[in-house]
């Protein structure tokens, strides 16, 4: 509608109702303004309030389709105690929740929850983003997409690169991770697409950005990224590569062990070259491993083992036992075995894991989480209680863990373990997390029996947190 009359009663206004008469005839309101009493300003006043409320009253709304149904979610809806106990882990920010998404996996929420959901998931930096969307599902997705401060937590459209060409770095690389997710091959090759406009600094993110969903698929653009300018971006391409035995990298890394070492008996002769081909510099043969190596022979070592398939080092009559046991030449021997546990985690080869435990009766994390669980009980079974007591394999032991290893492992820490200690503290956490729900009663007894505090203490707490997931998983069964 027009404002023309309210631009003449601010031209009035502004001259002053003692110089000029306010005139009503050009406004919507004209007949009620014409009838107001009191003074000139007054009268003013009174016309400028009825014509703005007519104008805002009066103007024409905007129309907006309406959004279509929203999809079904056809999951069960998490009962109301289950959603209780959520909403007050939640709120406390509890260490269960990792295990009570992974429990809840198959339910949905009620609907009445799904805007705290994708509240929660907007104002989380990544803490169970992911998992708070999934609760949502379809619905959650439906709504999000009725409101522009949610687009964040949409499914990444591959087909929709507004964000990707025209967003902020930080929203570029999430909508990069999303759609790495949902389809790897499909972001890898719009990285490969845009990769020669990009800075370093955000060819370096993106590309480790490719390590979740690595595949044969990201094989090209590995080695594109081996000639970047960047000595980072083609360390990082190394170290993806490494995870690829298959590649084209893997078969040059293989064929240099068949050229660069020998096996004569029960000794591994190692010959470096002294000088490093443009071929050897480009796969990485010089970056460098652990500090504590040393010389650049040493060096050279532990990245030959690190990169090559671990199948290089057998054959048909060599098992790993056989390699691991093998004099080495040189004094490279250290090096090759860190090369080698480096090489074991990248693969997560479970023979070659099975292995280094037998060899040292221990292992690093990183080798530890590629232990068969079978192998890895086995090994707690006939530990003795100091043994026993090895965080970093206890650790690598997902839950549950077998009755007799928890009940042992309780016993080993009422005994053996100081109260006060970090492997007491971290042992009985690990416990009270993976532990069978009955060992619960065990740790109740052990609080009533010592007179430590400390002990009794983080006894109890360990009790407590074992009967909270036992009725956790009691509401979502």
């Amino acid at each position: 509608m027009s404002s023309t009359g309210i631009d003449t009663l601010t031209t009035t206004a502004l001259l002053g109702t003692a110089r000029a008469t306010p005139t009503f005839d050009s406004l919507h309101t004209a007949d009620d303004a014409a009838a107001t009493i009191g003074t000139a300003e007054h009268r003013l006043l009174a016309a400028a309030a009825l014509e703005s409320v007519f104008l805002a009253g009066g103007t024409v709304p905007t129309p907006h389709p309406r959004p279509g149904v929203a999809p079904h979610d056809t999951r069960p809806e998490l009962p109301p105690a289950a959603t209780e106990r959520f909403l007050g882990l939640l709120t406390v920010g509890s260490d269960l929740l990792d295990e009570w998404f992974s429990a809840a996996a198959r339910f949905k929420s009620p609907a009445e929850l799904v805007v705290n959901l994708l509240d929660r998931a907007t104002s989380t930096e990544g803490t169970h983003r992911a998992a708070l969307i999934a609760l949502a599902g379809p619905r959650g997705q439906w709504v999000a997409a009725q409101n522009p401060r949610w687009t964040p937590l949409l499914e990444p459209d591959p087909a929709d690169d507004d964000m990707w060409l025209h967003g902020t770095p930080a929203r570029r690389r999430a909508w990069f991770e999303d759609l790495r997710a949902a389809d790897p091959a499909a972001a890898t090759a719009r990285l490969a697409a845009v990769w020669a406009s990009e800075n370093a600094a955000t060819r370096l993110t993106l590309l480790e950005s490719l390590s979740p969903g690595l595949g044969t698929h990201d094989e090209e653009l590995l080695e594109r990224a081996l000639d970047d300018r960047s000595g980072r971006i083609r360390e990082v391409a190394v170290r993806l590569l490494r995870r690829l035995p298959e590649s084209a990298f893997g078969r040059r890394m293989a064929q240099r062990v068949h050229d660069w070492t020998r096996i004569d008996g029960s000794t591994l002769s190692i010959s470096l070259p002294g000088t490093l081909d443009a071929a050897a510099l480009r796969d990485g043969l010089e970056v460098r491993g652990p500090s504590r190596l040393g010389t650049v022979e040493a060096h050279r070592a532990w990245s030959l083992a690190a990169s090559a398939p671990l199948a290089a080092w057998c054959d048909a009559d060599r098992t790993p036992d056989d390699v691991l046991a093998s004099e080495v030449s040189n004094d490279l021997g250290d090096p090759l075995r860190q090369g080698w546990d480096t090489a074991t985690a990248c693969h997560h080869d479970e023979q070659w894991a099975s292995a280094l435990l037998r060899r040292d009766g221990t292992v690093g994390e990183l080798v530890a989480g590629a232990l068969p669980r079978a192998v890895l009980v086995e090994h707690l079974r006939r530990a003795s209680d100091t043994q026993l007591l090895d965080t970093i394999l206890l650790d690598a032991l997902t839950a549950p863990w077998p009755a007799d290893v928890a009940e042992r492992v309780l016993s080993a820490l009422y005994t053996a373990a100081a109260p006060k200690s970090n492997t007491f503290r971290s042992l009985t956490t690990l416990l009270a997390h993976r532990a069978p729900y009955e060992v619960g009663d065990l740790f109740a007894d052990a609080a009533t029996r010592t007179d430590n505090l400390d002990r009794l203490n983080r006894f109890a707490t360990a009790a407590d947190i074992l009967n909270q997931r036992r009725t956790l998983h009691e509401e979502l069964s």
